[in-house]
């Protein structure tokens, strides 16, 4: 299910946007990160300092805004305030897309050639916690194969070893749900204990290259996927 656009997404918006996104002024960014074919992104921040418990980290967050060139193409609010994914993808299907994130958990998609867009923020990482709550991968980049419509991305699971998903990406505009997002780590054939992380490191042809620190896991077929390697 998806939180994004729920009544209850839409209350907790209203508000973020008092007590952080009105207050974000736009005199200076407070990082930018360029991409490729002239696009860069402009992240404007904001934490409420003033109203932090003791022992908290502020509430924060960031006005983003993509450019190409001086022109401003899209702007997205970002509830984590450390965002992490933005990634340009040519697509098979001969547009230009843009995926980003707008909260800790879930990811987003712009087309860049018609600007329609797609958003989407697994539910189960925003019930009620600890007893409706399930964490959910984080993503912070991603890979896209040409040759066979699939995504890899690299991100972790909150406070765990990082990992490497691989998802369906025939169709960028709708949502892949977490239960169809497979991890690479947990398919690993060796002593967990030895495996510290995953990470991309390239596709190749259809097969997946991915870096593995700590002990190096035996090759596998992803159910007919693709091949999967570690260096």
């Amino acid at each position: 299910m998806n939180y994004y656009g729920t009544e209850k997404h839409k209350e907790d918006m209203k508000k973020l946007d008092e007590q952080i996104f009105s207050k974000i002024r736009f005199d200076k960014p407070k990082r930018e990160k360029e991409l490729e074919s002239g696009y860069i992104v402009r992240y404007y921040y904001y934490a409420d300092e003033e109203n932090c418990k003791p022992g908290y980290a502020p509430v924060d967050g960031e006005v983003c805004r993509l450019f190409k060139g001086d022109k401003q193409v899209f702007e997205w609010k970002n509830t984590d305030g450390n965002s992490r994914l933005a990634c340009i993808i040519h697509h098979a299907d001969g547009n230009t897309y843009f995926v980003f994130d707008e909260d800790l958990y879930g990811y987003s998609v712009l087309n860049l050639d018609t600007l329609q867009s797609m958003h989407y923020i697994p539910a189960e990482s925003h019930g009620k916690y600890p007893e409706e709550f399930k964490e959910t991968f984080i993503w912070c980049d991603c890979f896209y194969n040409s040759q066979n419509d699939l995504l890899a991305v690299d991100g972790c699971f909150w406070a765990c070893p990082g990992d490497v998903i691989v998802l369906d990406f025939k169709d960028p505009l709708t949502a892949v749900e977490p239960k169809d997002w497979i991890s690479i780590y947990s398919r690993c054939e060796c002593d967990d204990l030895d495996l510290d992380d995953i990470e991309f490191d390239r596709w190749d042809a259809d097969t997946l290259v991915c870096k593995a620190t700590g002990a190096e896991p035996v090759a596998f077929n992803l159910e007919g996927k693709c091949r999967i390697r570690f260096i």
